[in-house]
């Protein structure tokens, strides 16, 4: 009895934090995640489960195998990708923090604990970008946080490399995986949830630098894990994933950046993009190549609602200006780390001092 008591004062300390997990099928990953979430240290959670329009009866199952817990299940109608998905479930969250999850992830128990400790120190941090390492290779990263580059393309910090000294350090991040992060939901109220047009693909980052641009920071935690099975749900290497990823980084651009850097990282973004489409049509991947002229083709005649996306965001979200996120969010790595996908090695070179938290 004393026990009880001791654990509904501790819920009384600490502030709520919904645990949205986004699931569409393999009840077998949601399993997973549920089964590690439910084992957290922190005393005051709330569960809610998004079903992207399953097959599977994901409420039946969550009903049989966790009838003693309280976990809320909410069907979407329709598949509205990673961002719809997450957006129709994050209207039901009730905590002060909420720990946005996807199935194919699980978390360590005292994950949540650390991410809150810190939000809870300082109220100018927005988000919180856990440790993500791999669930099918032990021991080797997935993210530790990404930062922007002068090249306007991301800079995946820790990517492919075994977990050492250097990740356990917390610094500023421009963004985080969209795998799985904590977010205040204060500050979802200023910068907006996720852009629905993304469906998928840079979705994460596009929310990331809006909730730099709203006046808050995102710092990097290691001592809050993640494992995360890369590519269960969608593989990474689908024509598909290529049209999301190049499209939403072109809308993404246009719409965060204030003019004086908008050409420069438009140019620099292009050229890659043009690039890898040159490579593979010589790799005589040719479906892979035409991502790219569909994802111009989407722009030419969208072009008015990217504008109109770009002006909300510089009139009603901009607080600070890229100066400030470049100071704690810019990182230009060497050269040889755009090698990687050529199956180069990259040995990765100390953070500067200016972005440790």
């Amino acid at each position: 009895m004393h026990l009880i008591n001791m654990k509904k004062f501790a819920k009384r300390l600490t502030p709520l934090v919904s645990v949205l997990i986004l699931t569409y099928n393999r009840t077998d990953l949601l399993k997973n995640c549920l089964d590690s979430v439910l084992k957290s240290d922190y005393p005051n959670l709330e569960f809610i489960i998004s079903d992207n329009a399953s097959q599977d009866d994901i409420a039946w199952f969550v009903k049989k195998n966790y009838s003693r817990k309280k976990i809320k299940v909410y069907r979407k109608k329709k598949n509205g990708g990673l961002t719809g998905g997450f957006n129709f479930g994050y209207q039901y969250c009730k905590g002060k923090y909420v720990m946005l999850l996807c199935n194919d992830t699980t978390i360590t128990k005292k994950s949540i604990s650390e991410m809150v400790k810190i939000l809870e120190n300082d109220s100018k941090i927005g988000a919180i970008a856990p440790k993500v390492t791999q669930m099918k290779n032990t021991g080797y990263i997935h993210s530790a946080g990404s930062f922007l580059t002068s090249t306007g393309l991301l800079y995946h910090y820790g990517v492919y490399q075994k977990d050492s000294k250097k990740y356990q350090k917390s610094y500023y991040v421009f963004s985080t995986t969209g795998a799985g992060f904590l977010v205040r939901s204060e500050t979802i109220i200023k910068s907006g949830l996720y852009s629905e047009d993304f469906f998928m693909a840079y979705d994460e980052s596009d929310l990331c630098h809006r909730i730099w641009l709203s006046g808050y920071t995102i710092v990097y935690c290691p001592k809050a894990e993640i494992k995360h099975i890369w590519s269960a749900t969608m593989d990474s290497g689908k024509p598909v994933l290529w049209f999301w990823n190049q499209r939403n980084v072109i809308s993404s651009t246009i719409m965060n950046f204030s003019i004086p850097y908008l050409i420069p990282m438009l140019v620099m973004v292009n050229m890659a993009f043009i690039f890898w489409f040159f490579l593979r049509i010589y790799r005589g991947e040719f479906r892979h190549a035409l991502t790219l002229p569909q994802a111009y083709f989407w722009h030419l005649f969208h072009f008015k609602q990217t504008l109109k996306e770009r002006k909300k965001v510089q009139e009603k979200i901009r607080q600070v200006s890229d100066q400030e996120i470049f100071q704690k969010a810019m990182v230009n790595p060497d050269f040889g780390y755009y090698l990687i996908h050529f199956g180069r090695k990259y040995q990765e070179s100390n953070l500067p001092d200016r972005v440790l938290y």
